[in-house]
């Protein structure tokens, strides 16, 4: 039997118990996170977001959508807007610059997702994660936004990248980067996470799926599984957005601790 020393199996009891959950005592301590997606049709996602990073205890939570949707949202000091393209109301080429000032605000940047599916909204996007010097988290819709150029951005980052994306946009992923290794729907745990492991040793991100009821975690090689049956998410929960929220606070009130450490512990 093959001994795959990288991958570690979680269960009711957490794997890295040194991952503190709490919110800081003090809110200057407890970190400012910043949301952005939407478009002019689309934006329950965002909003949930931001309700949830408020529940869990960001010290400071600010959003981002595209100035489309000006009007349908409640004005808030908390709530801001970016030039948006023509089409589906999402982010324009020129909301970069505005999508940059924002982050360089934050600790942390939430690509939530409701982004739409225009070629415009992709090259701002790859555009911003080039640029962006900030931890990224990102999923739902935002994740196929940012693979048409993966190749490029990737190798540019060099602050934290992690993506919740579902095995299809795995795959799309892999493929768009010409990896040697294809994932299908079918395949055995086993190879998933072989492959992930290979993977995460060559491109710097935290790379979060699902396949055959187990969440998949994995970042500079290690792999964490963990059956969702043992957790509180559903296959639906698992993508709304509140999740990766939860994640991008644990690391930011564990900044010691790897990115896949403070995810793990996020699913309890």
């Amino acid at each position: 039997m093959v001994d795959y020393d990288y991958w570690e199996k979680q269960g009711i009891s957490p794997l890295f118990p040194e991952v503190d959950l709490d919110r800081p005592e003090q809110r200057r301590l407890a970190g400012k996170i910043l949301i952005i997606g939407g478009n002019k049709n689309a934006f329950f996602t965002v909003a949930n977001a931001m309700q949830v990073a408020d529940k869990i205890g960001a010290g400071e939570v600010r959003v981002l959508m595209p100035s489309s949707v000006k009007g349908q949202v409640p004005s808030t000091p908390e709530v801001y807007f970016a030039q948006s393209e023509k089409g589906s109301g999402a982010f324009g080429k020129e909301a970069v610059s505005e999508m940059l000032v924002q982050a360089d605000w934050a600790d942390t940047v939430v690509l939530i997702g409701d982004v739409g599916k225009n070629a415009e909204t992709t090259v701002a996007l790859a555009d911003f994660l080039r640029k962006c010097m900030k931890p990224v988290f990102i999923t739902r819709d935002a994740v196929d936004a940012i693979i048409p150029e993966v190749a490029d951005w990737s190798l540019l980052r060099e602050a934290e990248t992690c993506l919740l994306l579902t095995l299809p946009q795995l795959q799309r992923m892999l493929r768009t980067m010409y990896y040697p290794k294809v994932v299908t729907l079918s395949m055995p745990m086993n190879q998933l996470v072989e492959t992930l492991h290979k993977f995460t040793l060559s491109f710097g991100m935290t790379i979060v799926t699902f396949h055959d009821g187990q969440i998949i975690v994995a970042q500079s090689g290690n792999v964490i599984t963990q059956p969702i049956s043992d957790t509180d998410w559903t296959q639906l929960t698992l993508w709304d957005g509140s999740l990766l929220v939860r994640a991008a606070l644990a690391q930011q009130w564990n900044p010691a601790i790897e990115t896949y450490k403070c995810f793990a512990a996020a699913l309890l």
